[in-house]
């Protein structure tokens, strides 16, 4: 689309911007050519899918046509949908992301599957839980949201991640139950044996996983959130150390992780320790392990 055919709007539907824009992004390389024109195109145009379907044939507007130019442009550069929408679904909510916070992704909804059980099973009504690596707050506000009694404290190193969770705590109206800190893992929590949840998304790939990243990952989310050392177990090995002090006894923790080799290291982490007992591992939708939990040994 030249910038000359971008103002003739006459001759450009939405049914031809759909057409053009799946095989223009296919060619750039993008996995999801049409989802990602689709959800461009309702945004430029202010509409839900079933409208864009029902509005195939209706003209597109110059300044449409220029909004949607500039961005194709940026995502056939490889910048993800999410930063480029600032938005992103999880677990049936909308969040606001941009480059400073990983996206969040539907793997991770496994995760707050897990604690959302245990809290079910254990009774817990008013539970104390902490997440660390908060990033966007998708955890955190999500738990909250889901569960009105609980009380969230989000971790995170990053004051513009913290900023952003922040602001989606004040979205979803749970801002009074969300609480967020600056600090290291689980550093900014005094008091021991206090906590009944730590929950974590934490920088898990490891030094092959960080190579085959792909260009909208690795040129564009934050590397922080991602790597987690030569076997991805950097922060994972502290993490489990600094839970089994500030986890009630029966208290959970709950780990995202890359794969099945990981699951068993992270196992073999948990039986070294001693404090903490390996509960289980938890896949995902591909069948591959996402999720360890381990519950704080009684006394």
């Amino acid at each position: 689309m030249t910038q000359a055919t971008a103002h003739n709007s006459a001759s450009w539907t939405i049914e031809r911007m759909l057409n053009w824009g799946t095989d223009y992004l296919k060619r750039s390389g993008s996995p999801s050519a049409r989802l990602d024109t689709q959800l461009l195109i309702c945004h430029v145009c202010g509409l839900d899918k079933v409208q864009l379907y029902v509005q195939f044939e209706r003209p597109l507007q110059p300044d449409e046509l220029t909004a949607l130019r500039d961005l194709f442009k940026r995502r056939a550069a490889h910048e993800p949908v999410a930063y480029i929408l600032s938005q992103k679904a999880f677990y049936g909510r909308d969040y606001e992301v941009d480059s400073t916070v990983l996206i969040p992704r539907p793997e991770t909804e496994h995760l707050v599957d897990a604690v959302m059980e245990y809290l079910d099973e254990n009774d817990l009504e008013t539970p104390n839980i902490v997440d660390v690596g908060t990033g966007s707050g998708c955890i955190a506000v999500t738990l909250a949201a889901e569960w009105s009694g609980a009380v969230v404290l989000g971790i995170d190193v990053s004051g513009d991640a913290l900023r952003m969770a922040a602001k989606n705590a004040d979205i979803h109206a749970v801002r009074d139950r969300v609480k967020l800190t600056p600090g290291h893992l689980l550093t900014p929590v005094q008091s021991q044996q206090s906590v009944d949840v730590v929950i974590s998304n934490p920088p898990y790939l490891d030094a092959p996983l960080m190579e085959t990243l792909m260009a909208d990952v690795r040129d564009y989310e934050p590397v922080g959130a991602l790597d987690g050392g030569a076997d991805g177990l950097d922060l994972i090995r502290p993490l489990i150390e600094e839970s089994a002090r500030v986890l009630k006894p029966g208290g959970l923790l709950a780990m995202e992780i890359a794969h099945d080799e990981q699951a068993a290291a992270v196992q073999a982490l948990l039986e070294q320790h001693g404090a903490l007992t390996y509960q289980a591992t938890i896949p995902d939708y591909a069948g591959i392990a996402r999720v360890v939990t381990a519950t704080r040994a009684e006394p």
